[in-house]
């Protein structure tokens, strides 16, 4: 039997708030249905996305209503050093707007929940304390928590057995930055140069992505909450980002940095030394990209030393995705068969 990947899966869920990505809740789901290969041990949660006190209680819904006993814990509230106010202010410009209220007006709003005290990167440092090289950290939202359990636990970069990460952008139009790193750069720093065994999944590779309503259409027969909530909370989400990308879909971010556990030849991957660029007024919070061999000019610019490199998805096979997401969410379902069979025809 195979064994079964210990998971701490540190998010900013958003399912069910009106404009805000459900990505996060597509991975958390994936992770679930794969209970067969994968072990959820904990949700962490952090502001980015959705503030801290929303991801909490979209976290502890989405627990709820799967009759989950997976802890959730409350981690930090704003960056390290980066001021919430302006991020916040884009991030939630949008939710009352009445046209994207009325999308949302037949998705159950989350129950409101206290989160209590913020103890996200302690949870972190005690599961990966007292389960050494068996800890997989899957990182999709700002990187604050984790960061933060380094500066607790210096050695949790060799006691963790590695980390996944969805952040950063290296070249796509339009994006100066990325969500995740630009929120809060000190801590994506942090962590990338931690010398911590790290798959990073950029802007770049989840743009390749796409989830359609007709995607979403081959879950309606499959009964069970798992399904149901997937496609509760995406559906109005594909309506707003296909209107916003102008595109016929939404990106499927944070599950893809799930789905790359379960089947690593997804995506294609290169071998990069990465870092977060922490001043200059116009790049500030840009993920910067390199290898030493090719590096040819530097002068003035301070590398970081002895940094470990950082194994980088570049490419993905979109279809393969999809049909892996597809056939997951409607695992233990008498439609599974057909439903793969269906996705194999296309």
């Amino acid at each position: 039997m195979q064994e079964r990947r210990r998971l701490i899966i540190d998010c900013d869920p958003g399912n069910g708030m009106p404009a805000a990505d459900i990505d996060d809740g597509l991975a958390l789901a994936l992770a679930v249905a794969r209970d067969d290969v994968l072990s959820l041990e904990a949700i962490t949660i952090v502001s980015g996305n959705t503030h801290r006190d929303i991801g909490y209680a979209v976290a502890s819904e989405f627990v709820s209503r799967l009759r989950l006993s997976v802890p959730v814990y409350a981690g930090a509230e704003r960056a390290l050093v980066e001021p919430p106010g302006p991020w916040r202010t884009r991030q939630d410009a949008n939710e009352r707007r009445p046209d994207v209220v009325e999308a949302w007006a037949e998705v159950a709003r989350p129950a409101p929940a206290s989160p209590g005290s913020p103890e996200a990167a302690v949870r972190i440092v005690e599961l990966v304390r007292e389960n050494p090289g068996e800890i997989t950290i899957v990182a999709i939202g700002p990187l604050t928590n984790i960061a933060t359990a380094i500066e607790l636990e210096p050695r949790l970069p060799e006691l963790v057995r590695d980390i996944v990460i969805m952040g950063g952008a290296f070249d796509v139009p339009g994006f100066l930055q990325e969500l995740n790193f630009g929120i809060d750069p000190e801590a994506a720093h942090i962590v990338l140069t931690s010398r911590a065994p790290i798959t990073l999944v950029p802007l770049d590779t989840t743009s390749q992505t796409l989830f359609t309503h007709a995607d979403l259409d081959r879950l309606l027969e499959v009964e069970g909450p798992l399904a149901g909530y997937v496609v509760e909370t995406t559906r109005p989400w594909i309506d707003y980002a296909a209107a916003w990308r102008k595109i016929d879909g939404c990106l499927l971010h944070d599950p893809l940095t799930v789905a790359l556990l379960l089947d690593p030849e997804l995506a294609e991957y290169e071998e990069r030394i990465v870092d977060v660029e922490l001043s200059g007024s116009l790049t500030r919070g840009r993920a910067i990209w390199w290898t030493p061999e090719n590096l040819r000019l530097h002068v003035g610019l301070r590398l970081p030393d002895a940094v470990r490199p950082i194994r980088v998805a570049t490419r993905v096979d979109n279809a393969r995705l999809v049909a892996l997401l597809l056939s997951s969410y409607a695992r233990e379902n008498d439609v599974r068969d057909t439903l793969i069979a269906d996705i194999a025809d296309r």
